[in-house]
Formats: structure tokens, sequence, C-alpha cells
């Protein structure tokens, strides 16, 4: 696959060193940067503030990316550097048992020098010299703290190095992935042709043989990420309407793991006259990606758009590395798959030879290891490959630098319409003019309603399969099935702005990883691509419907923001301001408990003995008294939500159908259906086993979520920190979820993120980067939280005392003008000078 892009000049990957670097030295507020200081040198002054958040001031792009590079290092310095080694497949080579064969061999393939000097041609001038300028930074840290003195949990290790923007290309090309190649790397390291002595077309025919290590150390699938399952983002933004000022108000709720590669940072970047912005960005970001400026908030969820496609290929008899193509023209031709091999470094100076196989769409798939009921490589004559669109996309930090600059919500949609360069989240804001704004104006290949029905009728029933396990499929067999295109599109085989969804208000937007569909329930959106949609197939065929249940955390937004417009939450008045926002938010309601805890309480009063799956009965009378007093909330106080969450995890529920109900999803009221639990001998058994599992391990019924729910704070001697929140499968606002683990219940695995005493921690996935912003006639009004605080670093400050607020329900007052950073200052401005 090769990056499209139009006119655009290429840069060589060589990171310009300066020849001096200077110390360290603090500075007043009276300092400002020198008149003789060259402009090919990195110049950053940066002032921390309460909670260790960084304000950098510089003269240039290179000065901004320099301070940011600094401020970051000295915060995650081990976090960026292993996300380094993992990027550029070196992780067999430095991480010893950590390391993994099939992902070095799959981001050596794909990070390759070609496609890292394409990315980099593809980048505005101002953000080559904010990359240049974070890979300086982050080395000027590391050279004057020196690699013993850094973070202890990776002082010393031979990985830890200074680096260039080659290195943050790396980076920027694993993060692409998300939504697409980065969910398949083990069926595509797995994906081979059938042995020479196998018979091709043989049903039993494996793609490769079962003892090979690097398919054995490959990832398993999981559609869930795909899907925008898990995780719990969440977003408001309320126009004037609904706020009684001429403002708008917004609340941002990213969730992201709490470890890792996905750690967003809090920053504030001032370039007098041209930048002015705060808010975070993911580690070796030089520019915000949820945050604010002086007219603009807004905020990002995981969006259900597909980023890919697969392609069925019809292979040549006799040859497995060949495939039969009719070409535009309507030409048939017989086109190569390419083995492209690829060697990795091993310890003790050994390398690995493994090879990458492509054909003219991407790489070639597994597909046996998506799913054992799908036919391995040469079965049938068949193989599979992957387009992914968001690899194609090298404009992800020209949109951020744009987006950085809005002053209107309609000036941001037209940024984001310019450039497309957003890979896999919607966009909700509000600006000090009272408009609200959702859009999942995002890179999505351009696969129509028509064509991904024509593409998978009469090709076999196995495209029928994907597209019915929402894998969007099509036959890889004529240019008939390439992708189209939109005049109006900055990248070949995406659709333009004018087949993109947005959407703009006066009164609110919503969105909680669902579809663009019902943003807010009054103006639905219809009629773009399928491939915009978590589900497929209810959107094709002769009469596609206009929707699907949502997700019970979708649900409770929507009727949360109802609750106060009617003031059914007894917050008082009937409009949004930050202080009401935020209890409600912070609420933690259980809207699964909401909407179904009467009719299982109904049915425990009449017949209190539930069955368990081992065998036997439990006299359900003392938990059901517990139910019954339960708030159905979970806060830290609330006594029996964990009873009620293993309950509804033993459940056999799937959120986008009706299956488990009576009440059927209503498309015209799709808030409130679908109702009415069916209650049956699996939803019994469900209840038994919960109040048998907490009986077992000794666990008392009506024990508060403080008692189990918990982070640890490693610099303070591991002590726990009690934490709120749910599971979005419970429809909780707030997600509170840890490692998950697989149980079996009678040979039926499932998942649950109970621990085995019974706990629940420490808790890995949740809110990040938490915002709630208003504005006035002096600017941006801002309290937010970064809920598991600045720095990975057990010996900083700052590693978690944000996530102390958090547990506390409190918030962070950020200082956006120079009076209020003076006020909030902590220790001296840093001069930095190189």
């Amino acid at each position: 696959m090769s990056i499209k892009m139009l006119n655009r000049r290429v840069y060589t990957l060589t990171l310009l060193t300066a020849a001096v670097s200077l110390g360290l030295s603090g500075c007043s507020d009276n300092d400002s940067f020198s008149s003789n200081i060259d402009d090919n040198t990195y110049a950053a002054d940066i002032q921390r503030t309460e909670f260790g958040i960084p304000h950098i001031t510089a003269k240039d792009y290179k000065g901004l990316g320099y301070g940011v590079g600094y401020a970051f290092a000295e915060d995650n310095i081990c976090s960026l550097a292993r996300e380094l080694v993992v990027a550029s497949g070196e992780s067999m080579l430095y991480l010893g048992t950590e390391g993994n064969m099939a992902s070095d061999v799959f981001y050596t393939w794909y990070n390759s020098p070609a496609r890292r000097a394409e990315f980099l041609a593809a980048q505005d001038p101002e953000v080559i010299d904010a990359v240049t300028g974070y890979a300086a930074g982050y080395s000027r840290y590391l050279r004057d703290k020196g690699v013993a003195n850094i973070d202890p949990a990776c002082a010393n290790a031979k990985w830890v190095r200074e680096i260039t923007i080659d290195d943050l290309l790396i980076v920027y090309g694993k993060a692409n992935l998300r939504g697409g190649l980065s969910n398949f790397v083990g069926p595509i390291v797995a994906a081979a042709p059938p042995a020479a002595n196998g018979v091709m077309g043989s049903s039993r025919m494996r793609s490769v043989e079962a003892s090979d290590p690097v398919v054995e150390s490959a990832p398993a699938f999981d559609m869930s990420t795909i899907n925008a399952m898990d995780g719990g983002s969440n977003a408001y933004a309320f126009g004037s309407e609904v706020t009684g000022t001429s403002s708008g108000v917004m609340y941002g709720n990213p969730h992201e793991p709490w470890e890792g590669v996905q750690r967003f940072y809090e920053f504030h970047l001032t370039l007098p006259g041209e930048l002015d912005v705060m808010g975070a960005a993911q580690q070796g970001q030089p520019f915000i990606n949820i945050g604010f400026n002086k007219d603009v908030a807004w905020s990002h969820t995981v969006s259900t758009a597909k980023r890919f496609t697969l392609y069925q290929l019809s292979l040549v008899n006799g040859n497995p590395m060949k495939y039969n193509y009719k070409n535009s023209a309507g030409v048939f031709e017989q086109r190569d798959i390419e083995a492209v091999p690829i060697t990795i470094k091993l310890p003790n100076d050994q390398t690995l030879v493994r090879p990458i196989y492509l054909s003219q769409y991407g790489p070639m798939l597994a597909v046996d290891k998506v799913s054992g009921a799908l036919p391995a490589w040469g079965t049938y004559n068949l193989a599979f490959t992957i387009r992914d669109a968001a690899s194609e996309n090298p404009r992800a930090l020209n949109q951020w630098r744009s987006m950085n600059k809005a002053t209107s919500v309609e000036d941001l949609v037209d940024r984001m319409q310019d450039i497309v360069g957003l890979g896999f989240v919607n966009t909700i804001a509000t600006d000090r003019y009272g408009k609200a704004l959702y859009a999942d104006i995002s890179t999505v290949p351009h696969v129509t309603k028509q064509k991904l029905e024509a593409c998978s009728a009469n090709a076999g029933p196995v495209l029928g399969g994907l597209i019915a396990a929402d894998l969007p499929a099509l036959n890889g067999s004529t240019a008939d099935c390439e992708w189209g295109s939109d005049t109006d599109s900055p990248q070949a085989g995406i659709f333009g702005r004018t087949n993109l969804p947005f959407l703009i208000r006066n009164d609110y937007v919503a969105n909680s990883n669902d579809s663009y569909w019902l943003s807010n329930p009054q103006q639905p959106l219809t009629e773009f691509s399928p491939l915009l949609r978590r589900r497929l197939l209810p959107f094709l065929g002769a009469n596609p419907v206009d929707g699907v249940p949502l997700l019970m955390r979708s649900r409770m937004g929507l009727t949360q923001i109802a609750d106060r417009l009617s003031n059914k939450d007894n917050l008082g008045g009937n409009t949004f301001n930050l202080e009401n926002m935020q209890e409600v938010v912070y609420g933690n309601r259980s809207y699964v408990a909401e909407l179904v805890l009467d009719d299982v309480l109904a049915d425990c009063k009449d017949k209190p003995m539930m069955p368990i799956s081992t065998g036997g009965t439990v006299d359900a009378t003392a938990a059901c008294t517990v139910l019954s007093n339960w708030d159905r909330r979970n806060n830290l106080d609330s006594q029996g939500a964990h009873v009620f969450r293993e309950f509804w995890s033993n459940v056999d529920f799937t959120e986008t159908t009706d299956d488990a109900f009576s009440v059927k999803f209503n498309v015209n009221d799709p808030v409130n259906t679908p109702s009415g639990l069916l209650i049956n001998e699996s939803t019994r058994t469900a209840l038994g086993d919960s109040i048998r599992f907490f009986q077992d391990k000794n666990i008392a019924l009506d024990a508060s979520l403080s008692d189990l729910q918990y982070v640890i704070d490693a610099g303070r001697n591991n002590e726990k920190i009690s934490m709120h929140g749910g599971l979005g499968r419970e429809g909780v606002f707030n997600v509170a979820q840890s490692r998950n683990r697989i149980i079996d219940r009678n040979g039926v695995k499932t998942t649950t993120t109970v621990n085995v005493d019974g706990t629940y921690g420490p808790i890995i996935n949740g809110p990040t980067y938490m915002q709630t912003v208003t504005f006035d006639d002096k600017g941006p009004v801002v309290e937010a939280l970064l809920a598991y605080s600045q720095s990975a670093d057990k010996t900083r400050p700052y590693h978690r005392d944000q996530t102390r607020r958090y547990s506390a329900k409190e918030w962070i007052r950020l200082p956006f003008s120079a009076g209020e950073i003076s006020k909030q200052a902590v220790g001296n401005k840093i001069q930095l000078r190189e």
C-alpha cells in the first residue's frame, strides 16, 4: 500500500540537532525570548502550575514542540521510550518476556523507511518543526538527567535513548492503525500460502503450521475494539438554548487504558499571535488532541465507523500466489501476491526472517485466525486480504494543529472537512457563541450501501458471513469493487466532506461511542454509508432500518440530559451549567438497574430460591433486600452495586439487540426501548451465581463499592485509592474497568472483570482527560481532571494527585490567562535554550 499525496514536498528523515546545549536556568516573569537567538535553535519557557501542568511559551513551532517533549519526558519518559521499541519492531530484542515476535514482524514491515518518508512529506512545515522540536526536547531531558537518573522503571535500560523525528514518525504510524490493521496483527503475520505438499482447495487445508512461534505469539483477534464496545468515552455539548447564557457548555470524558501507549498528557501551548490552546494529547503528540482555546472547546469519542474492508480473492487454479482480477477495462488478469521478507532483531545478535504477503489491496489475512469457521488460505480456492484507509492517512498531525486554531464550531467543521485527518473518532464541540456540534468527519473507506451489497452478493457464503459479523468484505476479483472516490476528498478511496455526517444545534448533542445516528433524538441523521455504523446487516437490503438499539451507556447519557432539562434530577432549574453538569456526570447511575431491577426484585419476592449453574439453589432473600435498598448507583458508598454487576455480567445480553427484553426496540422511541427484562431460568441462574460467588469469597452482600474497587498508588507503598464507577455494559457513564479474566462456567467461557478474591482492581481503563468548559467575557472557564494524573513515574509528585481528586469527585480549575497561571505557578519558570 502507498500513501497518496498531492503536491507535497519530501523532507529527509534527519533531525537537525543543535551544536550547543545550554544549561537550565530559572527566569522571572519579565524574561522573554532574546532577539539574538538564531532561528534554527530551540527555545521554550515552561511554567508548571498545580498538579504538574506545563504551560509552554515559544517563539515558533520548534520551540513549542521542544517544550512539550521536555516536559513529557520529565513525567513519562519510560512510556514513550517503550512505545518506540514496540513501534520499531524491536520488542524481542529489548523487552525480554514482554517482547512479541508477531508484533515485531508486523511493525517492522509497516513502519518501513519508504512509508515514513511518505508520511513526512505530507506534513505541513509547522508540523515538521513541532515534531522536530518534540524529539529534541525529549532528548534534551535525557541528556540533562542521564539515563541512570530517570524514572526507576526504565533507568539504565538499553532501550532508552535520545530520539529523532524519524522515531516519532514510527509512533505516529502505529497510532494510525488503531481502528484497522492493528486489530489484525495476528491474522496478518499468520497468513501464509498452503504448504507445497498440500492439496489446494481442501476444506482441511491450514494456512500455517500450529507450531510456528511467530503465529503462537500473535495477539488474539478482538472484535470489541473494532466495534467500539469496550471503554466508555462520553461527550456532551450544550448550546445557548439549554445553558441559559449566550455561550455553550461542554463535557468531555474520553475513556482510555490507564497504562501504556494511549496515555494522555495535559499541557498548554502559547505561540504569541499564532496559537493559544490547552488540553491534553496522547504521548508523542506536539498538539492538543482534546481541549479548548479562547473560542472553542472540543472532545472526542471513538467512532463506530469501519476504517477498512476485507477483500476476497479468487486464486488461480494450482497457484496460491496468484489471483484472478477483472480490471476497469473489463480485461481479465492474473495478479501476483508478493512475499516481502521481514527481518527482526533478536537477542544475542540473532535475527528472524518472516514474510509478509501483500496483494494490490494490502496485507494478506489468515481469516481462519479471525474465526475458526472461516477458510484458510487456499481453501475453496480463496484467500483474503485487507485494505485500511487510516493506514493511508498521513494528515492527523495537520488536523490537530488546524483544530487547535478554530474560532467557532462552524470554523472547526470547515477545518475537519478540508483535511479529513481524524482516524477513528467522533468530535463533539461547543463555542463561546452558544453552538453545539457533533461530527464524524473522519477517514472512512468510500464504500456505499449499493457497493457493499453488489460486491458481497454472488461471491459465496464467506463474504456474507463476514458482513454478518460486522466485518465489511468485498469481492476482490473485479475493479468494480475497488473503493470509490469523492472529488472533495483529500485522499483516494475515502469519503469526502459531503458524505460525512455532522450536526450543529442550539440545544445539545451527545455521543457515547454509538454511531452518528442519534446525537440528538430530535434530529436523527441517516442516509450515510453503512460503514459508519457498528452493525452492517440491518442497514442493507431493500428495507434498511434507520437505527438499532443503543448502547446502555448512550441511553444513560441521553436520559441524564432529559432529566436535567425537566428537572427530574431535582438539581433545580432546567438548564446546564458547569456545576450541575458536573453533578450529573459524576452521578454514576446504573441505567440497567433503573431499567430491569424492579422486574428482578418482583421475581425474587415471588420465588426467592435461585438456581446456580453448578447445581442446587441459593436463597436470594437477603441479597434482594440489599438490592432493594441499593441506590442504583456506583458511588463509593453504594452498597450492593457489586451484586448487581455480577448478576448483569452473567446475563446473556448483547447491547445492540433486543433479544433479552419483552418490549422490543422501537426506532421511534430509541432512548426507552428495548425494555422489560425477560425473567427466565437463565436470568434467575445469573442472580444465583452472583450471590453464591460473593458468599464463597466471604464478601458481604451489602459491602460498599469503596471496599472493593480501587487504584494502586505505587508512590505510596501501593496504597489503594477507592474508585467509583462501573461498567459500560451496565449503562454506567463513568466506566471503571479492571483487567478482563476468562472464566469457565460449566464449559461456557465468559469474560469478567472481577478478581478471584471478589474485588475489582486495580482499575486499568476509565476516564482520562475530563474537561468541563464554558466561556465568559474574559475567555474560557474550565474545570478539568486527568483521572490517572500527569505522571506514570511513581517517584514524581504528580503520580496520583489528580487520581485522589477523581476519587473524591473534585475538579481542578485550569489556568489559561497569564494572571491565572501566575497564581497557580509551582516552582520557577524554566527557560530552555538549545
